[in-house]
């Protein structure tokens, strides 16, 4: 073989080589250096942790503050009837749930069960002290006397629009009439958003003078949109057997239900 005919072989194979090394080395590259995503199982990009904190979503769990129960307590209605109420807080100021699992049960004097347990789900909006509300609990011909609140399970945490940490409302005076026989109460709020808001649950809290919650129960107002009140309506059929010296109207939005 002459050797023009040899260099032009070897020159055949060194460009076959480097057209492979460049098609082989672009399939690599986008193979090990994908963009990273908040869905990958990586700790990459601006993430805190595995797929958290930085521009994801959701917010690691060691960023979080536990959600803080203060107190949890059953109200009768009527004869073997009660509601009850959870009252929280989220502290944190950017960071909610948009589902949380829990269940209430009640307790007679002696410490015995007396109801069945209810199970429910609700959100937790940011940097709010708030309450989760259940009713027609039945206790047959057993005096509830204790609730205990068990948090069941948690969806991941994640960011809230920086508007929900603040308050979205203005309550006015409420307006609480025929205690001695059946209690009725209304009170206007106003939606000092910036957003509409419907079908927003409005838990009322009425304390005596010692500052015990000695009544609760709660409402829906269908729609208010910004700018605009509503009148909310609660009623009980029996009195609080107290005097009523404080009350507490506790408008709840769920931060991640909104357009």
């Amino acid at each position: 073989m002459s050797n023009w005919a040899e260099k032009r072989k070897k020159r055949i194979l060194l460009l076959t080589g480097l057209v492979f090394v460049v098609v082989a080395g672009t399939i690599l590259f986008f193979v090990f250096n994908k963009k990273p995503t908040c869905f990958d199982q990586k700790m990459n990009g601006t993430e805190v942790g595995i797929d958290c904190g930085g521009v994801c979503q959701r917010v690691c769990r060691d960023e979080i503050r536990d959600i803080v129960v203060w107190w949890e307590r059953p109200f009768r209605v009527s004869n073997g009837v009660y509601s009850t109420v959870a009252y929280f807080e989220n502290q944190n100021l950017d960071a909610g749930l948009q589902e949380l699992t829990y269940e209430f049960r009640l307790y007679n004097y002696d410490n015995v069960l007396i109801s069945e347990p209810i199970l429910g789900t609700t959100f937790i909006e940011p940097n709010k002290r708030s309450a989760v509300f259940e009713s027609g609990i039945t206790t047959g011909s057993e005096e509830a006397y204790t609730a205990f609140f068990k948090v069941s399970s948690v969806q991941d945490w994640k960011k809230t629009d920086p508007n929900f940490a603040y308050s979205l409302f203005e309550i006015g005076e409420p307006s609480l009439t025929n205690q001695d026989i059946s209690p009725r109460l209304s009170v206007e709020i106003t939606n000092t958003s910036l957003q509409n808001f419907i079908d927003i649950p409005v838990i009322v809290v009425l304390y005596n003078q010692k500052d015990n919650a000695i009544g609760a129960s709660q409402t829906y107002v269908e729609r208010i949109n910004q700018g605009e009140s509503a009148l909310a309506y609660f009623s009980w059929p029996e009195p609080f057997g107290d005097t009523v010296s404080r009350i507490e109207v506790l408008p709840r939005v769920n931060p991640f239900n909104q357009n």
